[in-house]
């Protein structure tokens, strides 16, 4: 590979794969400093040189695979296990780096605002490793984290990272059994968890072995981790294929398994009554329906539209199990009236929402739906959007201008980014910011070239101008960092360049349309803006 991870092939032929017959292969990974898309020199064996005495300041030298097709199967194993000490020793590396990282962020923050602040220091620290190593900003802050105790309380640990003795599974038992050890008995800890580490536990067994032995050594500290554990409860979204998602939650355990069970036992309840579907589908069902309640977006899975109740009683769900908690005044309106305000977000072409094709729908924060739970949704919407859509590209290519953002181009633009526009963030747009990437009070327009979705934390790393954003094009949004790098994000639905009423096509007449399900309703429910449907 070359300095920025990329193979450079040379000597007496390309890489192939065994038992090709074909010339040696070998790859060069080259440590020297250099900047994606430098032109590679060619490759001269006789330059790998054995490490002297001296180095260089940085990360320099060269690194050698020659003939990988031709291994036996001993020198596969051996060179496998080098290869292994080596990721191993540049994680390390990586902790180190990572280390003093933080230490710059917080000399210059001290010399910028006069003051430490610790808080803000990893904050910006993590957030310039996540762009430069290409990760979310939560996986940075986990590395940064974990270097910052590798490199202080437990560089005995950060030894044997380094020697190729402890993978960094390791590594992060080690940390997270050491959380709350009295700082006299750490050492006397981490030198017990290493000597029980060494004896070719893999990973998943020693994270076992380590947390009795934590358990049995500390028994005070259980409350205190519980405590902080439970302060972490969160409730997570994942899009999966096939117009499907996970829906997660981190909760007590006891909680968690009595919910579980509560589930189960209602699943089984309607097995019983002669449901044919499967429990975990009942399950799920179930839970969505409590969540959701009576008036629901249902998705059998199939081409016409449905409720999931379609297979019992209507009333049914009120005599689950999992709903003798409620309070015995209780009733379905209250129940409607607890329930929070909420609002999903699809664009559909006026094409497909009146059947003349089928082309899939956008759902906000999750991607291609069907075209048939699309026009499902657009039934039950409380909020229709007319927007231009260029006909030859199918880009959008304006909402409106106003001075205030209106309530369709707020949508708009919360389809158009999908998520905080910061470099690695995932924050859903919903519940972020609108943000004028040049201020209002600087000249700054109120338009959708202007405009972009950032969340809290971020919103405030641009205003403090500790990251400054430019929308040269609308939707791209350059960001450059503390450390002066420079950052794209494009946004998750494409604009067109050209803002003008497109040839053809009568200005105000959309090629597409946004279904708002849920949400506050208008006091109007035919209040469609300036352009009323038919679209």
């Amino acid at each position: 590979m070359d300095q920025n991870g990329s193979s450079r092939l040379g000597g007496t032929g390309d890489f192939t794969g065994a038992g090709q017959a074909a010339g040696a292969s070998l790859s060069v990974y080259e440590a020297e400093s250099g900047t994606a898309g430098s032109p590679r020199a060619q490759y001269d064996p006789a330059q790998v040189s054995h490490p002297g005495p001296t180095y260089r300041e940085g990360f320099t030298g060269s690194l050698a695979l020659q003939s990988a097709e031709s291994l036996t199967q001993d020198e596969a194993g051996a060179v496998l296990s080098r290869l292994d000490s080596l990721m191993r020793w540049a994680q390390a590396q990586q902790a180190k780096v990572l280390h003093r990282m933080e230490t710059v962020f917080r000399d210059d923050l001290l010399q910028d605002i006069g003051r430490e602040d610790p808080g803000l220091t990893f904050s910006l620290a993590a957030e310039e490793a996540a762009a430069i190593l290409h990760l979310p900003t939560n996986t940075a802050k986990m590395l940064m984290s974990d270097a910052g105790q590798l490199c202080s309380t437990h560089t005995t640990t950060l030894a044997g990272l380094e020697e190729g003795t402890l993978s960094y599974g390791h590594v992060q038992t080690v940390l997270d059994q050491s959380q709350n050890v009295p700082e006299a008995e750490l050492a006397s800890f981490e030198k017990d968890l290493l000597e029980m580490a060494a004896a070719g536990q893999t990973p998943s067994k020693f994270r076992v072995k380590a947390r009795r032995m934590r358990e049995k050594t500390y028994p005070e500290t259980i409350s205190v981790r519980h405590k902080t554990a439970f302060e972490q409860r969160r409730v997570c979204l994942a899009p999966d294929e096939d117009g499907m998602s996970w829906l997660s939650a981190l909760l007590p355990a006891v909680r968690a398994q009595l919910i579980y069970t509560q589930l189960t036992t209602a699943a089984r309840g309607e097995q019983a009554a002669g449901d044919p579907r499967l429990v975990d589908a009942l399950r799920a069902d179930i839970l969505a329906d409590l969540l959701e309640g009576e008036d629901a977006v249902g998705d059998t899975g199939g081409d016409e539209g449905g409720d999931v109740h379609d297979n019992r009683v209507d009333d049914g769900l009120d005599n689950h199990p999992i709903m003798d908690t409620r309070d015995n005044g209780g009733t379905k309106d209250a129940k409607a009236r607890a329930r929070a305000r909420t609002e999903i977000l699809v664009l559909i072409n006026a094409e497909t929402l009146f059947g003349a094709d089928e082309q899939p729908a956008e759902l906000h924060g999750y991607g291609p739906i069907s075209p048939e739970t699309a026009r499902r949704l657009a039934r039950q919407a409380a909020h229709w959007t007319p927007v231009e859509r260029h006909p030859g590209t199918d880009e959008i290519l304006r909402v409106g201008r106003r001075r205030k953002v209106p309530a369709g181009l707020q949508r708009w633009l919360r389809a158009r980014d999908g998520t905080c526009r910061f470099p690695g963030c995932r924050t859903n747009a919903v519940i972020s910011e609108l943000d004028h990437t040049k201020p209002w009070s600087h000249g700054g327009t109120t338009d959708h070239d202007n405009l972009e979705h950032l969340c809290r934390r971020h919103h405030m790393f641009k205003t403090r101008g500790f990251w400054k954003a430019r929308q040269h094009r609308p939707g791209i949004i350059e960001w450059t960092s503390p450390g002066g790098r420079t950052y794209r994000t494009d946004p998750h639905l494409a604009l067109a360049p050209d803002h003008g009423t497109v040839p053809g096509k009568s200005a105000g007449r959309p090629g597409a349309v946004f279904v708002s399900y849920g949400g506050t309703v208008s006091e109007n429910p035919n209040d469609y803006g300036d352009d009323p449907p038919p679209f």
